[in-house]
């Protein structure tokens, strides 16, 4: 019998389909793209290198003076998201996607 699920397929491999796109802009007016998938969103950061948080490891969302700000597991600084486009509407399709 051929099951959907396979268990040979890491979750990786399942989780590559873009969901949203969120830009951010900070002071200086540079912009960072944030990508959010099905389980994770990745961003480059100050060394332009990749990273990948699964949504596991975020504590809080939340949604204050037009920054959106995730708060991980451990870490004492939030990310921030500033200078979003809609930034209410982001933040309630993010609260959607990553279960909060």
């Amino acid at each position: 019998m051929n099951n959907f699920a396979s268990y040979d397929v890491s979750l990786d491999v399942l989780d590559t389909e873009l969901i949203l796109e969120v830009t951010s802009k900070n002071v200086l007016g540079f912009k960072k793209l944030f990508k959010f998938f099905n389980t994770h969103f990745e961003y480059k950061n100050f060394f332009r290198r990749k990273r990948k948080i699964y949504y596991n490891w975020i504590e809080k969302i939340y949604y204050a003076k037009n920054k959106i700000k995730i708060k991980l597991y451990g870490k004492m600084f939030a990310i921030t998201l500033c200078g979003v486009e809609n930034p209410g509407g982001n933040y309630e399709k993010l609260k959607k996607l990553t279960g909060f």
